[in-house]
């Protein structure tokens, strides 16, 4: 005992005893439990919010959850690691911890990565542009559009989306009238309607002459815009290029039968020309319809600057009706009328441009209805005279209301502009066959003999100089008789729409039509509907004349149904009644049909042809409601190039009336 307290060692008096070494305490790396340390709480009130808010904030707290388990993690291993010297364990667990978080972490935050980069850096929305263009050369316009779209922005970033549609002249003029705005209410169910017949209000619109510029602007000034805004100003429609009218011949005639001396440029007046190729070369001239297209017009004003517009009308009437193409209303139709009917290598000469040849003459479609031909050329070389005059191109830019995409809008619109009319070194507008404000004999598409060095006149008509010829044109045409018959089976009385049958439908287009009749006192006018009980075709409503019943859609409503259709029976019958007619003008048959029923008649199609082949009446068809003019009921007549099928859906027949009638009947 006492020998144990002698060598028992008294500690120093600085030495502090050491505790123990423990283990720390586990770390709280859940989140749903009542954890105690501050990542705990926060987890808690990360999984409680997560359920609250929308993405892609909850995807923001998973994140942000995720992150705190990491920082627990690591805290955790990096004390574990250094309390047991296991250095070499710890990196390896930190780096595995790591890689594996930012898998689900690169998963998570990727959307909100592309949202953001998107926002920053993407593409902005296309400034969206509508342009209305000429039926002439419309699928040029539209390729060339088509070309602006791919070039215009920066880098893969499209800056434009623009759009292009076409319509005739006379309804883009009704158009302006009436402002391009919607019916007014009472007034949903009148005949035209500029947004529903014609398109959507354009933001950009070339015109052919600066003539329909200052008639539209005298049409909205006038019309339902006028109180509201200022559409654009004359001035400042700015020109794209211009195209010479020209006389296209065959090139033997010019060549081989020496027309015009074989001069390819002639100082003569037109109807000097005109008689020439019919009575020395056997040549007949054919011509668009001047109540329709603004070239016709012009040819018209020369030959009435020249004191011979009657006389030249006749001898027109009379080559259209000789080659059987009916008055087509643009040059694109007139060319893709006479390659159907007489080929490559035509005998009628054509009153058209240079532009409508060039185009031609590149085998390029034309449209839907003028298919294209790699090898194609019109077979026609141009004649150019002097006093003929030019189609004057311009780019007028419309503002319609205040948007918020208007200055934008302005700025592609006067892009398009300048890149169709060539500044800044572009390919256009010789691309489109057209001439350049400064052009100095280059390259024209589809240029085969064209007099390159010929200077274009530049005589444009006034507004209304532009209007009076149209109105002179109406009185010096020939007189024309039209015959009309409606489909009244049984199929017409089913509703098509607004409660509203196809035959009433049908029966507002022929009021329309009738309403165009007088312009020339002596065009006549009748109206049968067909089928009919018994043994007859049609049923007569009037007899021809020149001053129709004044209720003629009563007229129409009080005749019966019948069930069938006699549709080439009613045909012939209908020539012959325009033969017994008589006249010295032109006839036409037109006829409403839906085409529902088959024709089981002994009348055939090839019976139709044979007539029309013996007499000079043209026969228009309309097909109305779900019809087609490639169904079997109409492709067969439609071969004939006497015979024209026009397409009416439910909405469109008055529209479609007013079209043709206004080729028919007005000029104005």
């Amino acid at each position: 005992m006492a020998a144990d307290e002698a060598h028992r060692t008294e500690p120093l008096e600085d030495e502090t005893p050491v505790p123990p070494r423990q283990s720390p305490p586990p770390p709280a790396v859940y989140l749903g439990g009542a954890a105690v340390t501050v990542g705990g709480l926060l987890g808690a009130l990360i999984q409680l919010l997560i359920g609250a808010v929308p993405q892609p904030w909850s995807t923001v707290l998973v994140a942000v959850g995720i992150g705190i388990i990491i920082v627990q993690l690591l805290w955790s291993l990096f004390r574990v690691g250094a309390g047991r010297g296991g250095v070499r364990s710890t990196a390896f667990a930190v780096v595995a911890v790591a890689v594996v978080c930012s898998f689900i972490l690169g998963f998570l935050l990727r959307p909100m990565a592309l949202r953001i980069y998107d926002r920053l850096y993407s593409c902005g929305d296309p400034v969206e542009l509508t342009v209305l263009v000429p039926v002439d050369g419309a699928a040029w316009f539209q390729e060339a559009i088509t070309e602006f779209n791919r070039e215009y922005g920066e880098g893969e970033c499209r800056a434009a989306n623009v759009t292009a549609y076409s319509a005739p002249w006379p309804e883009v003029e009704k158009a302006m009238a009436q402002g391009w705005e919607p019916p007014a209410e009472g007034e949903e169910d009148r005949p035209f309607e500029a947004q529903r017949d014609v398109g959507p209000r354009p933001h950009l619109w070339i015109a052919e002459s600066l003539a329909q510029v200052e008639l539209a602007d005298a049409r909205l000034s006038a019309g339902a815009a006028k109180d509201k805004y200022e559409v654009f100003e004359p001035e400042d429609a700015e020109p794209i290029g211009r195209t010479p009218l020209v006389l296209a011949v065959p090139e033997a005639v010019l060549d081989t039968q020496e027309f015009n001396g074989g001069d390819p440029t002639a100082d003569r007046d037109l109807n000097e020309l005109i008689v020439e190729l019919g009575d020395r070369y056997g040549t007949p001239v054919l011509r668009s319809d001047p109540a329709v297209s603004t070239t016709g017009l012009l040819f018209f004003r020369a030959l009435s600057a020249q004191g011979q517009a009657a006389l030249a009308e006749s001898r027109l009437a009379n080559a259209a009706a000789s080659t059987g193409i009916a008055l087509s209303p643009s040059d694109t139709d007139l060319l893709c009328e006479l390659a159907r009917a007489q080929g490559a290598n035509p005998t009628a000469a054509v009153l058209t441009t240079e532009m409508a040849l060039a185009q031609y003459n590149t085998g390029r479609a034309l449209g839907d209805g003028c298919p294209g031909a790699d090898d194609m050329r019109s077979g026609l070389v141009p004649v150019y005279g002097t006093g003929l005059g030019s189609l004057d191109y311009r780019g007028v830019r419309l503002d319609w209301t205040d948007d918020p995409w208007a200055e934008r809008r302005s700025k592609v619109a006067d892009d398009l502009r300048s890149w169709l009319a060539g500044k800044g070194g572009g390919a256009y507008p010789e691309a489109l066959g057209m001439r350049s404000e400064d052009y100095e004999r280059d390259a024209l598409a589809g240029d085969y003999r064209f007099e390159t060095d010929f200077d274009v006149a530049t005589d444009p008509p006034s507004a209304a100089e532009f209007e009076a010829l149209r109105e002179d044109y109406g009185l010096s045409r020939l007189p024309r008789t039209v015959l009309l018959a409606v489909d009244h089976s049984e199929t017409m009385n089913e509703e098509v729409g607004g409660g509203r049958t196809r035959f009433e439908l049908a029966t507002d287009g022929v009021v329309a039509a009738l309403d165009y009749l007088g312009v020339n006192p002596a065009d006549q006018a009748a109206l049968w509907t067909f089928p009919v009980s018994g043994s007859g075709s049609h049923e007569p409503v009037f007899d021809m004349t020149a001053d129709p019943p004044d209720d003629v859609a009563g007229l129409l409503r009080a005749t019966p149904t019948s069930n069938g259709v006699d549709l080439h029976q009613t045909v012939l019958d209908g020539i012959a009644e325009l033969d017994a007619t008589g006249g010295d003008g032109s006839a036409a048959m037109v006829v409403i049909t839906d085409g529902a029923d088959s024709d089981r008649s002994g009348t055939t199609v090839d019976d139709v042809h044979e007539d029309l082949a013996e007499h000079q009446a043209n026969l228009y068809l309309i097909a109305v409601g779900e019809a087609s003019c490639r169904s079997a009921v109409f492709a067969g007549l439609d071969e004939d190039p006497r015979v024209t099928c026009l397409e009416a859906e439910a909405e469109q027949i008055q529209t479609t009336f007013d079209s043709l009638f206004n080729q028919l009947w007005s000029g104005r």
